[in-house]
Formats: structure tokens, sequence, C-alpha cells
């Protein structure tokens, strides 16, 4: 038997997108009493149920650390153009970070 150890970015980024699929599959075909849900219906259902998984209340994860990652040139842009900008968030010691790409992978 192994010894235990820290999953990798790699484990966790398929145990995330893995339960995005399985709420897609759920959504797809949830109905209520009165019968099928409207799509758009099922697509809030589908949108609140990743944001309750990213805040740590799906069983099967943790939360997740959702922040800003601005482009480095946001902030000048930004400023050039008298708007506001997001802030910047540098890594400190985040492991695990399974952002960039999801989309291309779901």
């Amino acid at each position: 038997m192994e010894e235990p150890r820290e999953k990798t970015t790699e484990e966790i980024r398929g145990e995330f997108l893995k339960h995005v699929r399985s709420l897609i599959n759920y959504w797809d075909k949830v109905e209520s009493k009165e019968g099928p849900k409207s799509q758009k219906d099922r697509l809030e259902g589908l949108a609140f149920s990743i944001m309750v998984a990213l805040d740590g209340g799906a069983m099967a994860l943790p939360g997740f650390i959702v922040a800003p990652s601005p482009h480095p040139d946001d902030k000048e842009y930004h400023i050039s153009e008298g708007s506001n900008y997001y802030p910047e968030n540098h890594e400190l010691d985040i492991k695990g970070d399974i952002a960039g790409g999801l989309h291309e992978l779901l």
C-alpha cells in the first residue's frame, strides 16, 4: 500500500472537471414536479452548482481560491484609459492551481 501523498495538480483538475461533467449531466435531465425545467432554469442551476463547488459546498471537493489574475499590462492600460483595474495577485505558495485551460479540457 502506498504512503498517502499530496494530490497532483493534474489529479485535482481531473476531479474538478469530472464534477462539472456530472453537474452538466444532472442539469441536462432534471425535472420538477410540474415536468421538465426550462433551459434557463437548468442553466441557472448549473451555474449555481459550479459556484457551490468553488465555495466548498460540494461533498467531493474542497473549496477553491478564486481571485483575479490580470495580464501584467492590465493596470497600466486601464490607468491610461481612465478606468479602474483589477488587483494584482502574485503567486505566493499556491499549490494545485487548476486555472488556465479548463474550458479547453472540458
